[in-house]
C-alpha cells in the first residue's frame, strides 16, 4: 500500500535529521554541540616556541688616531767611499837592538849622508838580500867556544851571540809593506826575531870596523 501523505517519519529518518543537524563538530566534542570557541581552537595552529636570542657582543669604539703630521721627505746622502789607504800612509816605528859599535856607526852615517833611519835600514836589508841571507848569517855568528869535531854537527848554532847585537836601542818607521817583505826574509834567515836580523845586516852594510 502507497502510504498516505502526511505520515511522519519513520525513527531512522529523525535519526539522520538530529545526525545532520548537530554537524561535524559533535564527533570531535563528545557528542556536545561544537562551540565557536572549540573551533577556533581546532583551527588554529600551534603557537611557536620562543628561540633562544643570542648575546650581542657589544662592539668597541674605534680609537681616535692620532693625526700624522706628513714629514717632508729627505734625499738619501749617498756617502763617498772611502779612498784606499795609501802605503805611506801605513808606517809605524819599529825598535830594534844593535850593539854600541853599530850604533855609533849607523848615526854618523846618517848625519854624513842627510838619510833617514828607515832608508838606512832598507839599505842595509836590500844589500844584504842581493849578497845571500844565508851567507849573511853565516858572516855573523862569531866563533862557538865549544868547538869540536866529533861534535859538530849536534852542536847547535847559537843565536844570542851574532856580530852586530848589543843592548842600544834604535828605531825606523816601515810601512806595512816594507815590513811584510822584511818579515820574509827574516824568515829565510832562519834567525828567531826582526832585531837580530836588522843588527847583524847594519853591521855588514855601514862604513867602519865591523864587530868582532
Amino acid at each position: 500500500m502507497t502510504p498516505p501523505k502526511g505520515k511522519r517519519h519513520t525513527d531512522e529518518d529523525v535519526e539522520e535529521q538530529s545526525m545532520s543537524d548537530e554537524g561535524v563538530g559533535n564527533l570531535f566534542s563528545g557528542g556536545r554541540s561544537a562551540t565557536p570557541s572549540a573551533l577556533a581552537g581546532w583551527a588554529a595552529p600551534p603557537p611557536a616556541q620562543a628561540q633562544p636570542v643570542a648575546p650581542v657582543t657589544p662592539v668597541p669604539a674605534p680609537a681616535a688616531t692620532a693625526a700624522v703630521i706628513p714629514q717632508p721627505t729627505r734625499e738619501a746622502v749617498q756617502e763617498p767611499e772611502p779612498e784606499p789607504l795609501d802605503d805611506a800612509d801605513t808606517a809605524k816605528p819599529v825598535g830594534f837592538y844593535v850593539s854600541q859599535n853599530v850604533a855609533a856607526r849607523f848615526r854618523k852615517y846618517r848625519k854624513q849622508n842627510d838619510v833617514t833611519h828607515t832608508q838606512i835600514v832598507l839599505m842595509a836589508v836590500e844589500a844584504a838580500a842581493e849578497k845571500g841571507i844565508a851567507q849573511a848569517v853565516e858572516e855573523a855568528r862569531r866563533t862557538p867556544k865549544f868547538q869540536s869535531k866529533l861534535f859538530a854537527v849536534t852542536v847547535k848554532p847559537d843565536d844570542t851571540d851574532l856580530r852586530g847585537l848589543g843592548p842600544v836601542q834604535l828605531q825606523y818607521k816601515p810601512t806595512r809593506t816594507q815590513r811584510s817583505i822584511i818579515d820574509g826574509l827574516v824568515k829565510e834567515s832562519g834567525l828567531p826575531d826582526h832585531t837580530k836580523f836588522l843588527a847583524i845586516v847594519l853591521d855588514q852594510y855601514l862604513p867602519g870596523r865591523r864587530d868582532v
